[in-house]
């Protein structure tokens, strides 16, 4: 059957339908203060480092930051410092955003602070470093809307979490060690807690807490709880919730007990139900993106050292891991590191990994989220160190992935040589242009200084493992090199480590707006890496032609008005451009199972490079119109609508693209129809409808189209009504857009 042409007038509408928000180059986008409002679950932490290099107060507070949309804001927050715990710390003040997702906040009432906050995920997320006359600030926030809009209550908490914090040991109201700790809270949705918490200190043996106590969750999703150990000390933990989904609540947490121990950190779902185990080795298998930190303070509260390090952590499933990446300490800065060893995950999620750093080493590991997630705590010699890592990461990278405004923070200290001498912090924005270069705009900050303004560019490399360097040098004259770990579906996330001969950092960085590689996907359906070879695209931006334009002529043109899109240098035919969206097609000859670089050219204006996976077998995006509808057209070549619906025998054909390799009746020529003929793809299909099997009567390329595909196939015995349409090539199904039967 062929294409009727009302059906095509469908799937062309469907093809250039309404495009998404139109940004300046391929994704980016714009940020104002209304993308920073409602409450936001916040955790701060604040340190104040003398210039010898000791620490002479430490704060670490958790509860929410509230965002007017507007100008206005307010911080409140239960706070532990070194010498008190569970007072209340209010903060009020102005906030202003520029365009490139960089805000600042000026704290007047409640205390004088410079906040610096970097925002990402649409404004639902942000970073943040600043500082005022004692402390130099770190926070991390998250919106509490819409994730909990009906409120929190005790029985919100129930069941098992994994904890992890870092922190100090005190003494005497002052900072005598560096202390980490993790382990598992466990809440009976009634008010009642116990906590087990293995913490670590350099040269000391691990120590277990074993705490009980109550709790109490307010309806703003701010709780805190009393505990106590078996010695009758007391212990508070204060508690803020930023997601509430009912397998996976995660919140912000801080235990502290007054003169002893201060620890911040967070605290995920292990399983919806009380006391229930899900935890095996065999979750944690796999390379997961990791970072690493290390920390020695002597009993003075003086640094003794510090080390920073990010890479990948391999689990084999069985018990082995091998941790391994990229070092910078106070003595020696881009050190490679390897470290193998066993670890064990009890049904709890709560086990040990043991590795060989300066010696031997057992760390406390728990792990979350079916075992995507993890982090581990533990100490040598040297170091007290915390570790965390995911397994989310895209298909492969190249420098293409980096591509557009990311904005970041990142965490350090100072250095006189191989002294540390001071805290130091940046926040600000880095963009890549997809091709190799990065610009920088930034500030550093410590508490009693006055912030220090930088710009900064140069060169980045991107492997296909998505590890990722670069060396910048700044507008004081100054080189610094940074080191990455690309996480994220599509490389939106980023670890990171800094260092140059005056400082060492390490900290995160996100996509300031939607990741470029998100906005290319398949025509039809909009999945993203659902672009096989002789497939058709949608890619988004803005400025990316003069005015609309739609190809004129059976073969396509490579360029439309003084629009050209690139993949791999190579010219992309183009059904339709317009300021804020293009149709194209994918080059038959760009390999499958690849990553690609797609380049717009407008006039003189050329685009940032986007990366772009190419599937090696067919991933299905069926054409879609009206509400969700499938363009399928019926036996007598009606459309199929809810008042032409098909009858239940007829044979029908869905059109779709994406389809993949076929084994072609003719030459397959890039932007030029394809032969007439059948031409039935070479993966594996099935088309299912209301989940009930069709019979496949041809599966293939539409002759004398150009990247469309169709399924011919037998509706299947089923009820009268609307159902979904779900088309399967080599394990890849498409979207579930609907058709109507009659009977």
């Amino acid at each position: 059957m062929k294409l009727s042409s009302t059906a095509l007038g469908l799937l062309v509408a469907a093809l250039i339908a309404m495009p998404m928000l139109g940004q300046t180059q391929i994704g980016g986008g714009v940020c104002n203060s209304s993308t920073l409002t409602g409450t936001y679950a916040l955790s701060l932490s604040g340190r104040q480092v003398s210039s010898s290099g000791a620490f002479t107060s430490v704060l670490q507070a958790d509860g929410s930051a509230t965002f007017d949309g507007l100008s206005a804001v307010t911080i409140a927050v239960s706070e532990n410092t070194t010498q008190a715990v569970g007072t209340s710390l209010n903060w009020s003040g102005t906030y202003s955003v520029q365009s490139n997702c960089a805000a600042v906040v000026t704290i007047t009432s409640g205390g004088s602070a410079t906040l610096n906050v970097m925002l990402f995920n649409q404004g639902k997320n942000f970073l943040m470093a600043g500082s005022d006359a004692t402390y130099s600030y770190t926070g991390n926030a998250v919106t509490q809307s819409p994730t909990q809009p009906a409120g929190c209550a005790t029985a919100t908490l129930t069941g098992a979490y994994t904890f992890n914090g870092t922190g100090f040991g005190l003494s005497t109201n002052a900072v005598s060690g560096a202390s980490d700790g993790a382990g598992l809270l466990q809440f009976d949705g009634l008010g009642n807690v116990t906590a087990n918490i293995t913490t670590s200190s350099v040269g000391a043996a691990s120590s277990a807490l074993a705490l009980t106590g109550t709790y109490t969750l307010a309806s703003n999703c701010i709780g805190s709880a009393t505990l106590s150990d078996s010695s009758s000390h007391s212990y508070t933990m204060s508690i803020s919730i930023y997601s509430l989904i009912a397998t996976n609540t995660n919140f912000y947490a801080s235990l502290a007990r007054s003169g002893n121990l201060l620890l911040s950190g967070g605290g995920h779902t292990v399983s919806a139900q009380p006391a229930a185990g899900t935890c095996s080795n065999a979750n944690l298998n796999g390379t997961y993106s990791l970072i690493l930190s290390g920390r020695g303070i002597s009993a003075a509260g003086n640094f003794s050292g510090s080390y920073q390090g990010i890479g990948t952590a391999t689990f084999d499933g069985s018990g082995n891991v091998t941790l391994a990446g990229t070092t910078n300490t106070n003595v020696a800065q881009g050190k490679a590191f390897s470290y193998a060893g066993t670890y064990s995950l009890p049904s709890s999620c709560s086990g040990t990994l043991t590795v060989t750093t300066t010696s031997a080493t057992t760390f406390t590991l728990v792990a979350w989220t079916g075992g995507t997630q993890f982090n581990f705590v533990g100490a040598d010699a040297n170091y007290v160190y915390s570790g965390s890592g995911n397994n989310s990461e895209p298909v492969g990278c190249a420098n293409s992935t980096l591509s557009g405004a990311y904005t970041f923070t990142g965490s350090g200290f100072t250095l006189s040589g191989t002294t540390q001498n001071g805290s130091q912090d940046e926040a600000g924005v880095l963009q890549f242009d997809g091709q190799g270069k990065v610009t920088a705009a930034y500030k550093d900050t410590e508490g009693g200084a006055t912030p220090v303004s930088l710009t900064a560019s140069g060169t980045y490399t991107t492997a296909f493992s998505c590890l990722a360097s670069a060396t910048l040098a700044d507008s004081s004259g100054n080189s610094q090199t940074l080191n990455f770990v690309i996480g994220g579906l599509h490389g939106e996330s980023l670890d990171m480590l800094a260092a140059s001969s005056q400082f060492v950092r390490t900290g995160t960085a996100h996509s300031a707006f939607t990741n470029p590689s998100q906005a290319i996907g398949n025509v039809a359906s909009y999945a993203y890496s659902s672009t096989p070879p002789g497939s058709v695209f949608a890619l988004f931006g803005q400025n990316l032609a003069t005015r609309s334009a739609g190809a004129s002529t059976t073969t396509l043109p490579t360029e439309l008005l003084t629009t050209t899109v690139t993949v791999n240098g190579e010219t992309a035919p183009l059904f339709y451009v317009d300021p804020m969206q293009i149709d194209a097609q994918m080059p038959w000859d760009i390999p499958g199972n690849s990553i690609a670089a797609v380049i717009v050219t407008n006039g003189t204006s050329v685009s940032n490079a986007a990366a772009i996976y190419v599937p090696a077998t067919g991933t299905p995006g069926i054409g879609v119109f009206g509400n969700n509808r499938a363009v399928v057209v019926n036996a007598n070549l009606s459309v199929n609508t809810g008042s032409t619906p098909a009858a239940v025998g007829d044979e029908v054909v869905a059109y779709f693209t994406g389809g993949g390799p076929v084994d072609a009746a003719g030459k397959l020529v890039t932007g030029a129809p394809a032969p007439a003929g059948l031409s039935p793809v070479t993966g594996d299909n099935s088309v299912t409808v209301g989940g009930e099997q069709a019979v496949v009567k041809y599966m293939g390329l539409t002759p004398g189209s150009i990247g469309l595909y169709q399924a011919n196939f037998i509706v299947p015995s089923v009820a009268k009504g609307a159902y979904p349409v779900v088309i399967t090539i080599a394990g890849q199904a498409s979207n579930n857009p609907v058709m109507n039967v009659s009977n």
